[in-house]
């Protein structure tokens, strides 16, 4: 008898919602095994969708005194929430929550909570907090994660709200994460949690609606569309306007063919706070040009992302790759335009592939504690989208992004290289910056997790 097939008799102790599923045939099995990207997806022995923190425990402990590998999965975003048929996925999608506390500016969320609804319950208690641009993300993940953030002058990053945490050890042990019980912990949970354990629950910090600059609780969202041929004109006028922190913008400067007609053309994905009335002239330069489409509004921050909602289809082979940068060059730039139209004139397949450099005008917010989270310096990154279809393209399409992400970095003025915290590939001081703090982090690592059962990152 194979240790998963020993699984259904953990069941007994379990909550009754909870399920096991081992039949890779069975529709339910299929459906639950479906995530954002199929890189790299594998065919589990057992997914288990736990219903409550209890659940999640004794899974965990069964894992452990059985040597059962296993990984975690919430939103289904992570390529890394896949193992073989000698590991079991922990699904958390029938274990999800929040509570708002309207009296602390504080909320607790639990198990799978989406960001949407993250942002929709904050939003109808009068409140928000730092979130990422995709809907259908696992909140605690993203927070975890370091937290690329809509609002970072005003929040800083989605780590930054971390204020206390539940977790599940390696061995099963359930640790209440604050200040005061383990507070080398807490800073290594607020930008590198993925590595330490399994987390259930988030203590985060939020904000009244009015902290974003008006009283409506809204951020203003544009689109600017121009032909790629006048690419050099745009990304000069972009320049400027990205260096000018008079007005607080930010957004996506995105090369891609969108449907229906598939025009290559160059984006600008535009966000405004403060002031919705002010937009127009932060962005006056860009209407001048007269481009092929100017649009903008006036958004409810908890609907901030629902026109990218395409982007959360689940299959096909994506990846976001985020880099830092210093600063915006724009001759770099128009090369991983030509490198662009290279990918997709060989790789037809990848005609949603998008090169996208990422701007805030203003620094991100310094919190006032350290933590694993390095990035506050950090005001630009080359945020590519890679999606394709075709499996045989699958290194061919990564070695285009690469070669995207090393024009942008020999044009760096700066020595570092520095690398967005979600990602496991690549040197981990790039993630992770500074001596001291990877010190620090390797040696929670080894206090916590040092058989590597949450990934041998960190240990290596």
């Amino acid at each position: 008898m194979s240790k998963i097939s020993q699984l259904q008799n953990l069941k007994a102790g379990l909550t009754p919602g909870c399920q096991i599923l081992t039949d890779t045939s069975d529709a339910k099995f299929v459906e639950y095994l479906k995530r954002w990207t199929d890189i790299d997806l594998m065919v589990p022995g057992a997914i288990v969708l736990p219903t409550s923190e209890y659940d999640s425990q004794k899974i965990v402990q069964w894992a452990s005194k059985s040597s059962v590998p296993f990984v975690m999965k919430s939103g289904g975003h992570s390529e890394y929430s896949t193992i073989g048929s000698n590991g079991i996925i922990i699904d958390l999608s029938l274990y999800k929550g929040i509570e708002v506390d309207k009296t602390s500016g504080t909320a607790t969320l639990k198990g799978s909570i989406l960001t949407k609804d993250v942002a929709t319950a904050l939003a109808e208690a009068g409140y928000f907090t730092a979130l990422g641009n995709g809907n259908t993300v696992g909140a605690i993940p993203y927070f975890l994660a370091g937290g690329a953030s809509l609002t970072p002058s005003i929040t800083g990053f989605g780590a930054d709200q971390i204020l206390s945490a539940h977790l599940i050890t390696a061995k099963g042990e359930l640790v209440n994460v604050t200040d005061e019980t383990h507070p080398d912990l807490l800073y290594g949970l607020r930008g590198a949690g993925q590595f330490f354990g399994l987390v259930t629950e988030l203590v985060i910090k939020c904000y009244p609606l009015h902290a974003l600059g008006n009283d409506l609780g809204t951020i203003w969202a544009g689109a600017f569309v121009f032909p790629l041929s006048r690419a050099p004109e745009v990304t000069s006028v972009m320049k400027h306007l990205m260096d000018d922190d008079r007005h607080a913008t930010a957004g996506l400067m995105m090369i891609m063919a969108p449907p229906p007609a598939r025009n290559p053309c160059l984006v600008i994905a535009t966000k405004y706070t403060g002031d919705p009335e002010q937009a127009p002239k932060a962005y006056k330069a860009l209407y001048e040009l007269q481009p092929i489409v100017a649009n903008g509004a006036s958004v409810p921050i908890q609907n901030a992302n629902d026109a990218q909602d395409a982007l959360g289809a689940k299959g096909d082979f994506k990846r976001f790759g985020i880099i830092g940068l210093h600063c915006f060059e724009q001759d770099s730039f128009l090369k991983t335009i030509e490198l662009w139209k290279e990918l997709v004139a060989e790789c037809p397949d990848a005609i949603n592939t998008s090169f996208n450099f990422k701007w805030d005008s203003r620094p991100a917010k310094k919190p006032g504690f350290e933590s694993a989270m390095s990035l506050h310096d950090i005001r630009y990154f080359q945020n590519n989208l890679i999606w394709h279809t075709d499996a045989a393209n699958r290194d061919k399409v990564d070695e285009y992004n690469s070669k995207s992400y090393a024009i942008m970095r020999n044009a760096d003025k700066e020595a570092d290289f520095v690398d967005f915290p979600p990602g496991r590939d690549g040197p981990v001081q790039r993630r992770y910056r500074g001596v001291e703090r990877l010190a620090r982090l390797k040696s929670l690592k080894r206090e916590w997790d040092p058989t590597g059962v949450f990934t041998n990152q960190l240990l290596e």
